[in-house]
């Protein structure tokens, strides 16, 4: 009997933190958006909606992260970061280099960021990884290197207007590093 009551204690009381919000569902339908502060819902009726989620979680020893994904019923609205990694791509003079870039962005509306796209940590990275493939694609090699400023306000222009529809304002995108393949690098120093 303690323990029915302990549950149904956890299923009615929720505890928002400062700059989080939780999205509950009645009966499995959306119900209100819960801002920070004590609330109370009805047990077996009302559920927090679960979303997937990712996160960097940097190594204070070296200069490696790693992401963690897991399950969370809290959408945090402070400004996120996105590294995707090294990610190969063709110019327009056939030159084919590695970009390396970071996505910066915020939750505006907690409610679309959930139910307009499955996986947002996702849904940004290909975003931002597809545009990027194609204003690389328009370029030749000497112009990716001499335009790095040129690239990111064009990658923060278009993924913008396409992410708004989410509920995600992209604060800021940076590529911080251009690499060009082995036997290119050979060439030039030739």
């Amino acid at each position: 009997l303690t323990l029915f009551a302990i549950k149904l204690w956890y299923m009615a009381v929720k505890r928002v933190q400062h700059a989080e919000l939780m999205l509950v569902e009645r009966l499995g339908s959306f119900h209100k958006v819960l801002t920070p502060g004590l609330h109370f819902l009805i047990p077996f009726i009302d559920r927090p909606r679960y979303v997937h989620w990712r996160k960097m979680e940097p190594n204070y020893n070296n200069s490696s992260t790693k992401v963690r994904s897991f399950q969370t019923d809290r959408i945090d609205m402070r400004e996120h970061v996105i590294d995707f990694g090294k990610q190969s791509v063709i110019t327009k003079d056939t030159v084919q280099i590695d970009i390396d870039a970071l996505v910066y962005f915020r939750i505006t509306d907690a409610r679309a960021a959930v139910y307009r796209v499955q996986n947002l940590p996702d849904a940004v990275e290909f975003l931002t990884q597809a545009t990027l493939r194609d204003i690389v694609a328009q370029m030749t090699l000497d112009d990716t290197f001499s335009s790095r400023e040129q690239i990111n306000a064009i990658l923060l222009s278009k993924v913008q207007r396409d992410a708004e529809r989410w509920g995600v304002t992209i604060t800021r995108v940076e590529v911080f590093s251009i690499t060009p393949n082995q036997s290119v690098c050979n060439a030039m120093e030739k």
